[in-house]
């Protein structure tokens, strides 16, 4: 993985490949009980790659990366947990699996989280990362060290 700048890159949830064009991709998801859930990032299905699912496998639901990035993609990510003061509409709560969500929120709006998270089970990372508070981890100094194997290190 491309751990040069953070941010720039994903690894696509069905294939061995990286997503360098955020237009070119798309964030997918199951709606089930009208909450979202199974959150997957992908290739679009161009050029003879078959990585999205389509709605064969339930996921009919779908967004250019592009939108989930910057701060717009920072509004449309807290949206789906609540609509906030200007709609203040309660119980707006849309995702179904919290952890999953997290990750995917990590995965495109913190630096570093796409390019550790291969190392998280590793030995080493969880040496050093086993015991740490619950925020500690997933701070972009942190991910990029776990990144790029110098956690024990400068």
């Amino acid at each position: 993985m491309n751990t040069t700048e953070p941010l720039q890159s994903w690894q696509c949830d069905r294939c061995p490949d990286l997503i360098t064009d955020p237009n070119m991709s798309l964030v997918m998801w199951r709606r089930e009980d009208d909450k979202f859930t199974d959150f997957l990032i992908v290739h679009k299905s161009t050029g003879g790659r078959t990585c999205d699912p389509g709605s064969r496998s339930e996921y009919r639901e779908s967004l250019e990366l592009s939108n989930f990035l910057g701060g717009t993609g920072v509004a449309l990510l807290l949206s789906w947990l609540s609509m906030g003061p200007v709609r203040g509409v309660p119980e707006t709560n849309r995702v179904g699996d919290f952890d999953k969500f997290v990750d995917l929120f990590r995965r495109l709006q913190v630096p570093w989280y796409e390019e550790a998270r291969p190392h998280f089970q590793e030995e080493e990372t969880q040496h050093w990362l086993g015991d740490a508070n619950e925020y500690f981890p997933y701070i972009p100094d942190t991910l990029q060290r776990t990144a790029e194997k110098r956690l024990g290190g400068a």
